[in-house]
């Protein structure tokens, strides 16, 4: 059975100091856990962690206690009802997410099943394309990609080889483009970079950086025309609309091509499924994404492959993840393919 017995919230510790929520979900037969990452409001003390807690072992978990953990819409739709705004503004985002992941967790468990295939099914079998972010600078985010892989470890290999030949050098777009295809050269894989644009550049400009260099992903800032002509002047190069999306809900193939989803940005699972299955539908790419500050927890990975993302950005030192993909990858054998990724 999978009848919610306990609910328990504790302080979790991220990667940079922060601070969030973490809950214990017990059914009868299961168990799931689940610390939520936090991703724009990055100073969340210790006291903001111990009210989130408070609300789960007050409020929430009373609340849940005898549900079916199985009912994901159910308890995901009590959630809103409990927290009662548009916004999760009372409970949370990252409390309704901690809570509502740790449920799922708690039925996977119970009915013995990974939990990529609880939530995708028996036909689950792709594999998402890792996206490494590989470094920073005041103009950028860079990551790597390889796309023709075999392994998941292919991609880990790549940008370990970048940055041993980048060593202490200048970092610019021209210099780890020449890089990347010199790792692809080596390795026999196709590799490029991605940008994460961070200040302030013109269309024509990007546009000149991105033809000019082995570029294959790109996530600007910037007013629906900028959007629009990077979609219609690019070939085979994924235009990320995560600003748009965010700043005017624009939803719309005509503009991008592609959108990297962080969970936390959605409250519940139930919404994060929503929301791809949107996003799919209007032919885009929906590309699964670390916060900024995240615990080791392993779920990311089972949720880019249950919901069928074809890439999952996560951190070169994201080691638990990584781990975590290749461990799934394993449990598929020969039934598991890396998704063709293609822009």
């Amino acid at each position: 059975m999978t009848v919610i017995e306990n609910i328990v919230g504790r302080v979790a510790l991220l990667r940079g100091g922060r601070y969030s929520v973490e809950v214990d979900v017990v059914t009868d037969s299961g168990f799931g856990r689940f610390a939520a990452p936090v991703d724009d409001n990055p100073y969340m003390y210790i006291a903001e962690a111990h009210r989130a807690v408070s609300e789960v072992d007050e409020i929430i978990g009373p609340e849940l206690i005898g549900f079916d953990a199985s009912e994901q819409e159910l308890i995901d739709s009590y959630l809103w009802e409990i927290d009662g705004t548009e916004d999760f503004s009372h409970i949370g985002a990252n409390t309704a997410l901690a809570v509502s992941v740790a449920v799922a967790k708690a039925a996977a468990s119970s009915k013995k099943m990974p939990l990529y295939s609880y939530i995708g099914g028996t036909f689950t079998t792709e594999l998402p394309v890792p996206m490494l972010s590989l470094l920073s600078t005041g103009d950028f985010d860079y990551y790597v990609l390889a796309r023709d892989i075999m392994e998941i470890t292919d991609a880990v290999d790549a940008a370990v080889k970048i940055l041993n030949r980048l060593g202490n050098g200048n970092v610019n777009v021209e210099g780890l483009s020449k890089i990347t295809e010199e790792v692809g050269a080596e390795l026999g894989l196709e590799v490029s970079l991605g940008l994460v644009q961070k200040a302030g550049l013109d269309v024509d400009s990007l546009l000149t950086m991105v033809e000019d260099n082995n570029v294959s992903y790109i996530k600007p800032i910037g007013d629906e025309e900028l959007f629009l002509e990077l979609i219609a002047s690019t070939h085979g190069v994924f235009v990320d609309g995560e600003h748009l999306f965010r700043e005017k809900g624009i939803l719309d193939r005509r503009y991008y091509n592609a959108l990297s989803i962080k969970s936390i940005n959605f409250g519940t699972l139930t919404d994060l499924y929503n929301l791809i299955n949107d996003v799919k539908s209007e032919r885009i790419v929906p590309i699964l994404a670390e916060a900024r500050y995240e615990s080791a927890d392993e779920a990311l990975p089972h949720l880019a492959v249950g919901l069928k993302c074809p890439a999952m950005v996560v951190g070169r030192d994201s080691v638990a993840k990584l781990n975590e993909l290749n461990r799934i990858a394993e449990d598929l054998g020969e039934r598991g393919r890396l998704v063709t990724f293609e822009g």
